[in-house]
């Protein structure tokens, strides 16, 4: 549970939004940093030229370029301990004078201020842990190389080296915790929202998100949020409010005219008259049909069916109903088979789940021709939801078609001469979703293939139906 919240949070967008501002943050703070220490360096570095450039000068002008007098003068300076590393060296390679102790192939390259450490031939004393100097021509053919104790730039580098690492660290660490932070401060909101829009669609109309008074973003993004499911929820209501009272405005006098029908029928009369009778009498129970799939339609798509779901025996609810419609099945010279695998256990509304597998054995009973056979299949599937199929071998329906005949008042023209009201299929797909399932149509070649697959989610334990009772 931690991990995923903790997942969650670093997949989100506030998380990467603030890991963004504090990398944009963490580089601006180490630009600063560089060019304070490239400031800090030249300065060191300009003092110690400076100091070397003055000593130049002063033993070339005290010895006149003299070989014997810049020897002297070296010498003289070494006795003084002025801290500062000399070397005369002649063409050969040989030390005239001088503390230090320069590999001629190093000469080559310090016709230049340059930073010596030890290494490559050069020793230093223990206290000194770099030189900085440059190598001039005495005049006579000598070279002169003067250098100072340049430890202070040793010093900063390591300084700034181990700042830059402990910095890079400190900011990416709090970086990241700030942007965790961030993100699920965000995301509790965001989930408020996610609950709040479950909840809706449920069939809770009447839910809404709660704001924290912040007057934030997330604050008028839900009070708007609010204001439109406000307005959705009135719509709705009048929509179904409409539609109900015209079915139940309708429903009394068709019943009414149905009655008198009933009765004039039951008068003697002649063969025709009894004829128009009973054809009138089959239209008002079809539109009477209609109305009751309508106000079933109706409730079921509101969702609030949810909140009397039980543990249901899917494989018993199963079982039955194969039974029964092997009998129906018999009468038509029809084969009905079944294999359901046992204790499939779903969570849902068991009236309604037998009324969607009702109507799609009654079209597979209806529409399989005589000698044909119609299967019923149940089990797990490798992600552990339930798979009900059922197959018949009637003619089947296009594959084009397949996501038509789920819609309301759809009849396809090769099913006309059926009785119906267009209407089965799409109760079948409305029960179906009102328990968050997927009805899917194939080929069964020959005939049609209905799939439902009930989610994982909707599955009971069997400690549910311990406490509860098993229903079906």
């Amino acid at each position: 549970m931690l991990k995923a919240a903790i997942m969650r949070a670093l997949r989100s967008k506030a998380f990467h939004l603030a890991l963004q501002t504090t990398i944009i943050s963490g580089f601006g703070t180490i630009l600063i940093s560089v060019i304070i220490y490239c400031a800090a360096e030249t300065t060191i570095k300009g003092q110690l030229d400076s100091s070397v450039k003055s000593e130049q000068a002063e033993i070339m002008g005290d010895s006149n370029g003299a070989e014997s007098g810049i020897v002297d003068s070296i010498h003289e300076e070494l006795k003084d301990s002025s801290g500062l590393f000399y070397a005369l060296i002649t063409p050969s390679g040989k030390t005239l004078a001088g503390n230090l102790n320069i590999p001629t192939f190093l000469l080559k390259i310090l016709n230049h201020y340059q930073t010596l450490v030890p290494g490559n031939g050069l020793k230093f004393p223990p206290h000194v842990l770099a030189i900085r100097g440059m190598a001039i021509n005495s005049g006579n053919g000598d070279i002169l190389y003067i250098g100072e104790k340049a430890n202070e730039l040793v010093a900063l580098n390591d300084f700034y080296s181990y700042s830059f690492l402990i910095l890079g660290a400190g900011i990416f660490g709090i970086g990241m915790a700030g942007g965790f932070l961030v993100a699920r401060s965000a995301l509790r909101r965001v989930e408020a929202i996610t609950v709040a829009s479950q909840e809706i669609m449920a069939g809770n109309l009447a839910r809404r998100i709660e704001v924290d008074g912040s007057g934030d973003e997330f604050d008028r993004l839900i009070i708007s949020l609010n204001l439109m499911l406000d307005r959705i929820e009135a719509l709705m209501l009048n929509v179904q409010q409409v539609s109900n009272d015209i079915s139940h405005d309708l429903r009394s006098p068709l019943a009414r005219l149905r009655d008198s029908l009933e009765v004039s029928r039951m008068t003697p009369c002649d063969p025709s008259m009894s004829k128009c009778l009973d054809e009138a009498i089959e239209q008002v129970d079809t539109v009477l049909g209609i109305f009751s799939a309508m106000l079933r339609l109706a409730e079921i798509e509101t969702n609030s069916m949810r909140s009397h779901f039980l543990p249901v025996d899917m494989s018993t609810l199963l079982d039955d109903l194969a039974e029964t419609f092997k009998v129906v099945g018999a009468q038509e010279h029809k084969t009905v088979y079944a294999s359901i695998a046992p204790c499939l256990r779903v969570v849902g509304d068991r009236e309604l789940l037998e009324q969607m597998f009702v109507n799609i054995l009654d079209n597979a009973i209806l529409y399989s021709p005589p000698g044909g056979t119609i299967s019923i299949m149940a089990g797990l599937n490798p992600a552990g939801d339930v798979d009900i199929e059922i197959a018949d071998s009637g003619p089947g329906i296009p594959a084009h078609e397949h996501l038509r005949v789920l819609q309301r008042f759809v009849r396809l023209d090769s099913s006309r001469h059926h009785p119906g009201t267009g209407l089965g299929l799409a109760l079948v797909k409305a029960i179906a979703e009102l328990h968050d399932s997927t009805i899917s149509l194939a080929d069964n070649t020959p005939g049609l293939k209905v799939l439902i697959r009930i989610q994982k989610k909707h599955m009971a334990p069997v400690s549910t139906f311990e406490r509860a009772g098993t229903v079906g």
